[in-house]
């Protein structure tokens, strides 16, 4: 069953134990001692957090684990649900999950760290430090790519418009390394606009092995985790690490109550950090105490880019900047395969709510909707703003909410369905597409996925759903050539714009 840690249990017993205790938490420093705390359940507010992770506290089911931070110190933790079903192991705030895209601010922090050593600057150009990026008449900078303001094309993108199963088919950085070259243009010039991208990430995790002559893994192992005592935190270089204490990610399945679903990632930069709640919580503390990175680079990491019309950008180095109810949030989302992480800041109110779970949760349900739910109880009381709609728009990978078009659907003629038709080659990403006609409309299919049907809206312009993960909806706009003929389409989108597929002969 789900176990919860507490350092109050067995207080009446063995009292020369218990002053030894202390004096060791004395000797370990405060962050040990902040991170040693943990109250009794049953309280009002812990029953309070327990409802809210009701569902999943069952050794039936995966689960989540959660850790609730004041003033750096953890004033609650506690597992709820499975995390190996094969074995029945339960969830404990020990517990090492895949965290995906909280990656990203380790990331960040690697590099900031070298550009505090006077090794690298935020205003280096990518192709300094990156040659295999193709000349793209613009100026693109580190600091772009880590505020997501480069419009360098996201490669789950690319991998799945080339074929890709994600979380099936094991991607590589060097697999990213090869589409990156073929990059015809980008998709908008740096800083015109925020568009998140998970290759900026990729690209900054090789800049930081280059420069420091040692893999991300090794330099934010030495410089990041070990410092601030995140003992069951790393980058896992490769998917198939063994790893002691690991959730397995789950995913809801029609044919049993779940399946197993595993991120096949051998890359790092953008996600494959594997930590725990506890872990976080010596993240977290970190803000305060400035222990590693000091605090420009802190400070420098919390503030919002400035686009190119003047507006400002509200994603700082690795992080998300927003409102909740009124008051400034600093968090981060993951999602990849069967887990899902979220880790919240109040910086004003020094509260923090870290969350990991291994299933992979419905929109609804997503940690970032929990985390502020367990924010509610502890902060009660201190919102300007009421209860109501929060947006919550987090990025991460899917994050997007695509909108629905409107348009009722078109009449496309015979003539046209039929010139439609025929076979497309996109030299970006090396890969054909048929467009094959069906009723009154016409299918895209493409190689290990089911045909997607397209709906008219105007002539020569379809709406596509369901394409892929990484791209739920999309447009399909057919070009005509001088003489009035089909001769390509593009493919835009939520993360995509305009990948071109030409006709062949």
């Amino acid at each position: 069953m789900p176990t919860e840690n507490h350092s109050m249990a067995g207080l009446a017993i063995r009292p020369t134990i218990i002053i030894l205790s202390l004096v060791g938490l004395l000797v370990a420093g405060p962050a040990a001692r902040a991170l040693s705390q943990s109250p009794l359940p049953g309280t009002p507010l812990s029953a309070k957090v327990d409802s809210i992770f009701a569902e999943w506290d069952t050794s039936r089911s995966p689960g989540c684990a959660v850790a609730v931070i004041q003033g750096g110190s953890t004033i609650y933790k506690r597992g709820y649900g499975v995390a190996d079903l094969d074995h029945d192991l339960a969830i404990t705030p020990a517990t090492v999950f895949h965290a995906a895209s909280l990656s990203k601010q380790f990331t960040a922090m690697s590099v900031m760290l070298l550009v505090a050593q006077g090794r690298l600057s935020l205003d280096d150009e990518v192709s300094r430090h990156i040659p295999e990026l193709p000349h793209l008449a613009t100026r693109l900078t580190i600091g772009d790519m880590l505020h997501h303001l480069s419009g360098i094309r996201d490669q789950w993108i690319f991998m799945t418009m080339a074929g890709w199963r994600l979380s099936d088919d094991v991607v590589t950085r060097d697999d990213v390394l090869h589409f990156v070259p073929r990059m015809k243009a980008l998709n908008f010039k740096p800083r015109d606009q925020y568009l998140y991208s998970n290759t900026g990430y990729t690209l900054a995790g090789l800049i930081v092995e280059r420069v420091s002559k040692r893999p991300l893994a090794d330099f934010a192992h030495d410089n990041i985790f070990h410092p601030l005592g995140m003992t069951n935190t790393r980058f896992a270089k490769t998917h198939g690490v063994i790893v002691p204490n690991h959730a397995y990610g789950y995913r809801q399945s029609a044919d049993q109550p779940y399946e197993l679903r595993m991120p096949n990632y051998d890359l790092v930069g953008p996600t494959n950090l594997l930590t725990t709640v506890e872990d976080l919580a010596r993240w977290d503390r970190n803000f305060d105490d400035k222990t590693v990175g000091g605090a420009a680079a802190l400070s420098q990491m919390q503030a919002p880019a400035q686009l190119s019309n003047g507006e400002m950008d509200h994603y700082g180095l690795g992080l998300m900047l927003s409102k909740y109810r009124g008051l400034s949030v600093v968090e981060h989302d993951g999602r990849d395969a069967g887990y899902r992480a979220h880790l919240i800041r109040f910086p004003d109110q020094h509260f923090a709510v870290a969350c990991l779970c291994n299933l992979a949760l419905p929109e609804a349900k997503l940690p970032g909707a929990l985390v502020r739910q367990v924010a509610d109880v502890y902060l009660a009381g201190q919102f300007p703003v009421p209860p109501g709609p929060d947006p919550a728009t987090v990025a991460g990978e899917g994050s997007r909410t695509p909108q629905s078009n409107a348009t009722p659907p078109a009449h496309v003629t015979s003539a046209d369905l039929a010139e439609y038709a025929g076979r497309y080659y996109s030299e970006e990403i090396e890969t054909s597409y048929n467009i094959e006609r069906q009723g009154s409309s016409v299918v895209l299919t493409r190689h290990k996925y089911p045909a997607t049907l397209l709906t008219p809206t105007v002539r020569d312009s379809f709406t596509m759903s369901n394409f892929s993960a990484a791209l739920p909806a999309a447009t399909v706009r057919f070009i005509r050539d001088a003489q009035g003929h089909v001769s390509s389409f593009l493919i835009s989108g939520d993360r995509v714009y305009n990948f071109k597929f030409s006709k062949q002969k």
